[in-house]
């Protein structure tokens, strides 16, 4: 049965709908104001969005958007300090793994299911982006799925061609992973692979897939008690911090994610794990602010999925929500840009200009996702990967977490190999036990 309010909500977006197709007049001369906070997404980020809002006002030229970037390094902060006094804005570009403490907060509007269905039931997004339109383990949706973001194998198809390495069988398995990159190196013709260390956008991202894959996880499944010290978690950690200290070259492990993705793009090493950004910066001409000319996006790359292991494939699946505060006065016109941004229009143009996979499943069938062939391992990941869960701790477990394996990282670079196993444990034991304060003080 439909509710009362969702019946209002979408006879409102109607009505806004109607004014706008018997107004002549812009968005700016009558009608609410929007204020959208948004974090910088893609290469140009103030002039995608600038178009969004332009696509926006054909159909709703009575509402005007104010849209204001955020940097990624205090928006979570700012919404946070913004929540309680209501003085945010009306709707927010939000991480995922920030849903949880947002929603335990309060303040933020709860979808009905009207609401929901009108952008896309459940079903229609991806599940793992769906897992975090909520708290943990609830059924309330305070936020709508809006991108994805997940990370893939890109590789140099010349340097593999070179050494005689067929893809297919080159990373299918942490041992052929292994394999491939012991070629690389031993051929002395190009470092084997590059990532981010301790200056990585979130290094609780990059470990994940391999203690998943592992057989391990980072929290109990009620989300209460921390696990990354558990043994088959510690062997996960292990084999990604491995890599690093066995084939990344320490100087590159000191660098930050846009730099390791820029020194792919110019040939410094053969492999590297990234998200779909990096795959359309190599398809875009340099004065576009693309990698294109490099030297990897001319001598060829491809794309593939994460390697398995003892546990599967399993990706880690991240990206961004859409939510409305309670504190706005002006819910149906919130709504109906959230609608916008969140619906296939919103998803296929916006969306796949700032070098992300669309939440919304129906979106990712259109011609610019299904056709870019560097895409097709994203899709695999994003329909099999795992969110973090949405706990109201999770912010404060992810600083925790890239603190702690900042110190692998310094140890594997000042010693230029992987860090002793048992050091490892010691450090995800204390990793474990700053955890579970954090968990507990957010109960």
């Amino acid at each position: 049965m439909r509710t009362a309010r969702g019946l209002s909500r979408l006879a409102a977006a109607a009505a806004l709908l109607l004014a706008a197709a018997c107004t002549s007049s812009n968005a700016t001369s009558q009608g609410p104001t929007i204020d959208f906070w948004y974090l910088p997404n893609g290469i140009h980020p103030e002039q995608y969005m600038q178009d969004a809002v332009k696509a926006f006002n054909v159909g709703h030229p009575n509402i005007r958007i104010n849209a204001t970037k955020l940097s990624r390094a205090d928006a979570y902060s700012k919404l946070g300090a913004a929540l309680p006094g209501g003085a945010g804005p009306d709707v927010a570009q939000v991480d995922t793994t920030w849903v949880g403490a947002l929603a335990k907060a309060g303040g933020l509007h709860e979808f009905t299911p009207d609401e929901v269905r009108a952008i896309g039931v459940a079903g229609a997004f991806a599940p793992a982006i769906w897992e975090s339109s909520g708290k943990y383990k609830t059924s309330q949706t305070t936020a709508i799925p809006w991108f994805v973001d997940t990370r893939a194998v890109f590789y140099r198809t010349d340097v593999l061609k070179s050494l005689g390495i067929e893809p297919a069988n080159a990373f299918g398995s942490w041992e052929d992973f292994d394999h491939t990159l012991d070629a690389i190196q031993r051929s002395g013709k190009i470092a084997a692979l590059g990532v981010a260390g301790k200056n990585a956008t979130n290094p609780a991202a990059d470990f994940a897939p391999w203690v998943w894959e592992a057989g391990g996880s980072l929290l109990s499944e009620d989300g209460a008690t921390p696990e990354v010290s558990e043994a088959r978690s510690v062997n996960g950690f292990d084999e990604y911090q491995r890599l690093g200290g066995k084939y990344v070259p320490p100087a590159v492990l000191q660098k930050n994610s846009a730099d390791v993705e820029a020194m792919f793009a110019a040939g410094k090493f053969a492999v590297t794990i990234s998200g779909p950004s990096l795959a359309q910066q190599l398809q875009q001409p340099k004065t576009q602010g693309g990698f294109g000319d490099d030297v990897a996006a001319r001598s060829g790359f491809a794309t593939t999925p994460l390697p398995g292991g003892p546990a599967g494939r399993l990706a880690y699946v991240g990206g961004s929500n859409l939510v409305i505060l309670k504190s706005t006065r002006h819910e149906d016109a919130a709504y109906a840009w959230v609608q916008f941004l969140a619906g296939v229009e919103g998803q296929t143009n916006y969306v796949s200009r700032i070098g992300m996979y669309p939440a919304l499943l129906s979106a990712a069938g259109a011609s610019v996702f299904a056709g870019n062939k560097y895409l097709a391992a994203f899709k695999v990941q994003v329909n099999t990967g795992r969110p973090f869960p949405t706990v109201a701790a999770w912010p404060s477990i992810e600083k925790i977490l890239a603190a702690d394996l900042g110190t692998v990282w310094d140890t594997v670079i000042a010693d230029h190999q992987p860090m002793a196993k048992d050091a490892l444990e010691t450090v995800l034991e204390k990793a474990a036990t700053d955890m579970q304060v954090a968990i507990n003080q957010a109960a």
